[in-house]
């Protein structure tokens, strides 16, 4: 019986225009309303997990920077984990070093040497989402990070910029690539299986009872450990090798058709 939904957001809940549909959320609400608890699984930050778990009502505490942080707004943290302080200056100084667009997150605030919302067309659907601007002074704000995001406009040099991090700082961190142009880093042992089991543990539930659904690549993990795994038709061809249903496309209400065959219409 699955008693926990997990949802990525891009290419899984919101749809291409970066929205939930009103038949992702009216299914989800019943979901709720039979006694399922829903949360966020995201790479993205926690303003975003917030705001479109805020939309479909999310009940059970939200999985954001990738399993990094799992935490009900407003509330301690459920797990978290972080760089070492030394490893993620060190990062930061050479990424900034080299030119790279970089953001780093503390659980709190986003932050860059400079915003430039080009870079960041995904968050248009978040209100005020933003960056805050430090320049010279980013050492200041890297004491506590749980994850470094690298932008690359093109996404032609990311694959060079990644093998230069891994040969200059082996072992520091673990990349999560969803889209050519950008790249999470992460604390060692960290991806969105680690935050979902967190969670699960929390609630008192086995993987058995958990539902996880995403199209992308940093998806791999929580697919592979979750009872059922669900992916849109448009998901990546390594995440639908791993799926237990395929669902149709992100952009046809690929949650709804989850939901209402495995949990609202079992078996119909």
């Amino acid at each position: 019986m699955i008693r926990l939904i997990a949802l990525d957001l891009d290419g899984t809940l919101l749809n291409r225009d970066k929205e939930i549909s009103d038949a992702n959320r009216a299914a989800l609400t019943e979901a709720m309303r039979r006694g399922v608890q829903v949360t966020i699984a995201t790479g993205r930050v926690m303003d975003s997990a917030r705001h479109f778990g805020g939309l479909i009502g999310a009940n059970a505490p939200l999985v954001c920077c990738n399993g990094g942080l799992v935490q009900r707004p407003g509330e301690p943290p459920v797990f978290t984990r972080v760089f070492a302080p030394d490893t993620a200056l060190a990062l930061l100084r050479y990424a900034i070093g080299r030119g790279w667009y970089t953001q780093w997150y503390d659980g709190e605030t986003l932050w860059g040497t400079d915003y430039r919302p080009e870079y960041f067309d995904a968050y248009r659907t978040v209100p005020g989402f933003t960056v805050r601007a430090v320049g010279d002074r980013y050492p200041d704000s890297a004491g506590r990070v749980l994850q470094l995001i690298l932008r690359d406009f093109t996404g032609d040099n990311m694959e060079a910029m990644l093998a230069e991090l891994e040969q200059q700082f082996p072992g520091a961190f673990e990349t999560m690539r969803n889209v050519p142009q950008v790249t999470d880093l992460m604390p060692p042992g960290v991806d969105k299986a680690v935050g979902l089991a967190a969670l699960a543990d929390h609630l008192g539930l086995a993987p058995g009872e958990v539902m996880a659904c995403g199209d992308g690549l940093n998806d791999l993990a929580m697919l592979r450990w979750a009872g059922i795994a669900i992916v849109p038709a448009d998901g990546e061809p390594e995440a639908k090798a791993l799926a237990t249903w395929i669902a149709p496309p992100c952009d046809e209400d690929a949650v709804a058709a989850a939901v209402n065959r495995c949990i609202l219409s079992p078996g119909a």
